[in-house]
Order: C-alpha cells, then sequence, then structure tokens
C-alpha cells in the first residue's frame, strides 16, 4: 500500500512539474507485483537491465538482509551478505553495486561499518570488508578517479 501511495505520488508530481511548463504528459503506469519482503528503509536501483530493492527492514522494524530483482513479471528472492537498513548504494562503472552502512539494530538503533558488492550478471552478494567509520543514511558516487566519495551520517 506504501508503495503504491508513493508511486501514486511521484506520478502526480511529475504529472504537475510538466503541466506548469506549459506541457502535458501522459505517463503510462504501470504496477508491480509485490515485494516478496515487505520493506522500507531499502536502496533502489537500476542495473543490468532489472530495477533491484535491497535491504531496509520489514515487519516490526526488523533489518532484512535480503534483496529482490525483477525479472520476467516476477521479484527474485536474493540473501545478502548484510543487512542495509537506511544504507547507502551506489551503481558503479563496472556495473557493479556497492552497498554499505545501515542500522545496526530494529527500530534503527546503532549503525554499522559493512560493505559489499552486488553483482547483477551472477546475482551475488560478497562482503569484503569495512568502511572506515559507521554510516546511517549516506550518500554515495563513484568519482572519475574510480574512487568512491562517501558523504554524510545520521
Amino acid at each position: 500500500m506504501r508503495i503504491r501511495t508513493t508511486l501514486t505520488a511521484l506520478v502526480w508530481l511529475v504529472t504537475m512539474l510538466f503541466a506548469q511548463a506549459g506541457d502535458i504528459v501522459r505517463l503510462q503506469v504501470e504496477r508491480l507485483p509485490d515485494l516478496n519482503v515487505p520493506r522500507a528503509g531499502h536502496q533502489l536501483f537500476y542495473v543490468n537491465g532489472e530495477l533491484t530493492v535491497a535491504g531496509g527492514h520489514t515487519d516490526g522494524f526488523v533489518p532484512t538482509p535480503t534483496a529482490e530483482y525483477y525479472k520476467d513479471g516476477k521479484w527474485h528472492l536474493l540473501q545478502t551478505t548484510y543487512t542495509h537498513d537506511f544504507g547507502l548504494s551506489v551503481v558503479l562503472k563496472s556495473g557493479r553495486v556497492l552497498l554499505a552502512g545501515g542500522c545496526e539494530q530494529p527500530t534503527g538503533i546503532g549503525q554499522t561499518y559493512t560493505a559489499e558488492l552486488y553483482d547483477p550478471k551472477t546475482h551475488t552478494f560478497r562482503g569484503f570488508g569495512n568502511m572506515s567509520r559507521k554510516r546511517v543514511w549516506a550518500s554515495a558516487l563513484e568519482i572519475d578517479s574510480g574512487q568512491v566519495m562517501i558523504s554524510g551520517n545520521w
């Protein structure tokens, strides 16, 4: 229900922005099936031609060590190495995705150092180390040198 409300609000906002510019644009909206695991505080990215969600928390604000990618009309459930409730993600030039940080415990308690890479070609996650400091609600981007810049924390 929350996903439908958010999507409806986003479509309305985009429509209003175009309407203010003088152009009316009709958007084709498709409601996707529900995820296998209800989640909030997750990462959302589009890589290798697939919409993917990872991490977040599920019922009872319990962090979930899962991800799902959308293919052939359904969501496919995957196991992540770590939970990333309110963590960060960045699609890298290599096509892989860096996921890091997040809440350590249910109900948003604590922060984590953990980092992992997602390979969308094999649909696998691999933990590889820790960040230099714990982070929640941070942002990241890959700069021209190939290094990843991580900024922010609550």
